[in-house]
């Protein structure tokens, strides 16, 4: 497994991270396969589980946390997860407005329920949900940095963040003498989303990844197989659900994928496997998070860290140039 460093991190991390916000995977009711797919991830190399309260209602985190006891692997693993995720109604979640929570009182009970859920004493990287940019940056800043001389996070991240936040927020830290953050964790695929996602969420646009180039600012990519149409396989069991697919169904789109498959059949490997090796060979630190619900789904998508892209099939694929890439496997 390839790895990058990250500050305030104390081990390499897997450039393909676990995610865990699948609920045919990571729940009670779920658990043996869930723990099948940490134990499979583990023993293939990797080291990064992510998840977040809100995933499953908080059983993503029991999952990850009964696993971590009954294996004893808490320190061969990095944690991420996350806090401070709006209030919403779970069952309409487009439908009243998100109340957003990034005070320093959610920061500390979000911590408290993480801990206690991932039984376990720390969180090597802890990234807020989503940014409330009525909050100023020196308040969060400060109530991170409480948490970490408490010693239950450590590494500092955010997902969902414009750039601009997150330099304002850097350049603070730096100023202050505070820890600022090392992470920034938008969604990122080989497909772009014609819709949100979700409330509040962000797109690695051009723009955002040009920020990330010039400052070499690594980028957890979440959704990095599209929601799983990259990956599906055409079976009813694997197919992405109606609103996936009504997300990133753009006439664009199409021609990313077809592109993918010619690439992918060139050199002998999958489409998902094409699609993840997209966003780990851009111009700045990736990791790529996957979500299987199957071993077999895992194994498959390892795979992408073998795949190599040129600068001109990424720029093949990203519809940058029409010219059809032509190199040794032609």
């Amino acid at each position: 497994m390839r790895t990058i460093r990250l500050p305030d991190v104390d081990k390499p991390i897997s450039v393909i991270g676990l995610g865990t916000g699948t609920p045919k995977a990571f729940t009670p009711a779920t658990y043996p396969r869930g723990a099948a797919l940490l134990d499979a991830y583990l023993a293939a190399g990797g080291n990064c589980l992510d998840t977040a309260p809100v995933y499953s209602l908080g059983d993503s985190e029991r999952t990850i946390g009964r696993w971590l006891r009954e294996r004893q692997t808490r320190d061969e693993v990095i944690l991420i997860t996350k806090g401070c995720h709006p209030e919403f109604d779970p069952s309409d979640p487009f439908g009243k407005p998100w109340q957003p929570r990034v005070t320093p009182e959610a920061l500390y009970a979000d911590v408290n329920d993480s801990l206690e859920r991932l039984q376990t004493d720390f969180i090597d990287i802890y990234l807020l949900h989503r940014d409330d940019e009525s909050v100023p940056v020196q308040v969060i800043l400060n109530a991170l940095n409480a948490e970490r001389t408490r010693g239950r996070i450590r590494a500092l991240g955010v997902s969902n963040w414009s750039t601009a936040r997150i330099a304002e927020a850097n350049a603070y830290a730096w100023e202050h003498g505070l820890h600022g953050f090392v992470i920034s964790s938008p969604s990122l695929s080989l497909l772009r989303p014609a819709q949100l996602l979700s409330p509040g969420t962000w797109f690695a646009d051009d723009v955002t990844r040009e920020w990330h180039t010039q400052n070499q600012f690594p980028l957890l990519a979440w959704s990095a197989q599209a929601g799983g149409l990259a990956s599906a396989t055409g079976k009813e069991k694997d197919a992405p659900s109606d609103f996936i697919v009504q997300t990133y169904a753009t006439a664009e789109n199409r021609v990313r994928i077809e592109r993918a498959r010619e690439l992918a059949a060139a050199k002998g490997v999958s489409v998902a496997q094409v699609a993840l090796a997209f966003v780990l060979a851009q111009p700045f630190p990736t990791i790529a998070l996957i979500g299987p619900s199957t071993v077999a789904h895992l194994q498959d998508s390892l795979g992408a860290i073998h795949v190599e892209l040129s600068p001109n099939e990424l720029a093949y694929l990203d519809l940058h140039t029409n010219i059809k890439v032509r190199s040794h496997y032609d």
